[in-house]
């Protein structure tokens, strides 16, 4: 029952990963993607024909005795974009550090109640040359899931808990969060303060067996975020969210068999204040859902091969209720997973994507590819 709980937890606190089998490690990588948008013949297209990004991660976490456990995560990353009309945009290259995040998890109850204090130390690429905002919103496509989809904000403080409740074989888990975000200013030789609005997070989890090899999990997210300000001045914001999650894992004989999807729900229509302007987002929707298929391969290699498609869609004005798509994308892939030791391991992985987004009522299809090598060092 332990685990069952602990993984409830684990499935409502989201992205905090505790570290059970060390003290201490650190996992690093290098990921090399590149995407290209080509439009059919006879039709506009983007200004964008294609986005390079390189990223480097690194993560520090451990357990802090029995109290509770850390995790540091930082990356530096370059990024190029190439235009197809250099008379509305020129290539665009930004390079550097992104923000660092530092996660802290208190055992209050072990195993049934932790307490978390987060923070986001601004050593990203907070302020950028107006030209590079075009970066900006091109690694931030949900479509395709960039490696470093943001490169720097003011950074942020935050805290809150988690815990789980055991239910026969089945665990419950919640948590709730909060995050203050602190001001910028996002472009170069401009004195105009962006300030994010505080969010805070509802989160409940669900997981347990159903037969003996059959293992679900579920959760549930509501994001309650708060109004930007520019210069002080009370903006509207990036709204509220409702975002569901549910996993089915199978095994077979040395094999597991996972089967998964997402849903991210934007319900209010809302003005986004940038340094430019405001940008209209209205009410959205993104669909996605995947599979991965993990078998061993001797007593050391495990291959991983994997699959994912995405869909988003969106009104088009404020005004509208109904919602057109944006665009869709299919990704498949494989990861290799050598355990070379007790204290190295490392992970090849390769994938390739394809499909299409919509400008202009024009469908610009795109594609691309993702490598990289992760290694794993256990002090």
């Amino acid at each position: 029952m332990t685990r069952f709980v602990v993984g409830a937890m684990l499935i409502a606190l989201g992205p905090l990963h505790l570290v059970a089998q060390s003290s201490f490690n650190v996992r690093t990588s290098f990921l090399a993607e590149r995407y290209e948008f080509v439009p059919d013949s006879g039709q506009t297209g983007l200004l964008i024909s294609s986005v390079t990004q390189n990223t480097i991660p690194i993560v520090v976490s451990g357990e802090i005795g029995r109290l509770g456990n850390f995790t540091v995560s930082s990356a530096y990353t370059n990024v190029f974009l190439e235009s197809s009309d250099q008379n509305q945009l020129t290539d665009q290259k930004i390079s550097g550090l992104l923000d660092t995040e530092v996660r802290l998890g208190m055992n209050v109850v072990p195993g049934r109640l932790v307490l978390l204090l987060t923070g986001t130390v601004p050593t990203g690429l907070k302020t950028i040359q107006y030209e590079e905002l075009a970066i900006v919103g091109s690694i931030s496509s949900d479509l395709i899931g960039f490696s470093a989809p943001n490169l720097g904000s003011g950074g942020n403080a935050g805290g809150g808990f988690a815990g789980a409740i055991p239910l026969g074989k089945f665990a419950l888990g919640f948590a709730g969060s909060y995050k203050q975000q602190f001001g910028y200013n996002p472009i170069i030789n401009d004195t105009t303060q962006l300030r994010p609005g505080s969010e805070g997070r509802v989160r409940l989890g669900f997981e347990g067996p159903l037969l003996r090899r059959t293992y679900v999990r579920a959760a549930f997210v509501y994001a309650l975020r708060d109004k930007d300000r520019l210069d002080g001045a009370v903006q509207n914001g990036i709204g509220n969210r409702i975002i569901g999650y549910a996993s089915v894992n199978q095994g077979f004989g040395s094999s597991a068999l996972t089967v998964y999807a997402f849903d991210v729900f934007r319900g209010s229509p809302q003005l986004e204040p940038t340094a430019t302007g405001a940008a209209i987002l209205p009410r959205g929707n993104l669909f996605a859902a995947g599979v991965r298929w993990a078998f061993e391969v001797g007593r050391r290699i495990e291959l991983i091969p994997r699959g994912e498609i995405r869909m988003s869609d969106a009104a088009v004005d404020i005004d509208i209720a109904a919602m057109q798509r944006l665009g869709s994308s299919s990704r498949v892939g494989l990861d290799v997973r050598a355990r070379l030791n007790r204290k190295f391991a490392f992970v090849v992985q390769g994938d390739a994507l394809l499909g299409s987004v919509f400008q202009g009522g024009e469908r610009v299809p795109m594609s691309g590819f993702r490598g990289g090598v992760h290694l794993e060092v256990i002090p």
